[in-house]
């Protein structure tokens, strides 16, 4: 018996549907890093952990707002192109998933040059992230990377014992200087 690709020459629909998840998928992690390095994080839920951002957690909360304006002035210049190009990507989007025939590999492109622009744009407030760290006198560091391991012990009691090893051990603590 003949598959649907065979006898129609396109690709299946669970292949289109994959496709369009996919992409949604990425364009919600894009909408997301722009919408962070644009309006800040979001304000803290409750004593939710948040696996993603243990070194933005760690800051007091006058230094997390002197990272954001850091990141603001760091993507301001951009921002307006940055947002017209995502739409117009989304746009694009869903155009080659309307389109007959489908083309795989136009989309598989196209989400790879949302991926990389996705990196740029992490890179930059990685960047970001080590000048601020930089900029800090030793001491403020100190008690920044205080701050930053009582947060991570924090995801690891919340982990109920997912960060163990095989034999059922906590892994041994980095030595402190």
């Amino acid at each position: 018996m003949a598959s649907e690709m065979e006898t129609s020459g396109r690709p299946g629909r669970w292949l289109r549907i994959l496709l369009f998840l996919s992409l949604a998928l990425n364009l919600l992690v894009v909408g997301a890093a722009v919408g962070f390095f644009l309006n800040g994080p979001p304000a803290p839920r409750g004593d939710r952990s948040d696996p993603v951002l243990p070194y933005t957690r760690a800051f007091d909360e006058d230094q997390r707002r002197e990272l954001r304006r850091g990141l603001w002035r760091a993507m301001r210049k951009d921002a307006g192109a940055m947002r017209a190009g995502y739409l117009a990507d989304y746009q694009r989007g869903l155009e080659l998933l309307r389109q007959e025939p489908f083309d795989q590999a136009a989309l598989a492109a196209l989400l790879a040059d949302q991926a990389a622009r996705g990196v740029e744009v992490r890179t930059r407030g990685q960047e970001v992230l080590v000048k601020f760290l930089v900029e800090m006198s030793a001491e403020e560091r100190r008690a920044y990377a205080d701050r930053l391991e009582a947060e991570l012990e924090r995801m690891r009691s919340r982990g109920h014992g997912r960060d163990k090893d095989r034999d059922g051990r906590q892994p041994p603590k980095p030595p402190r200087d």
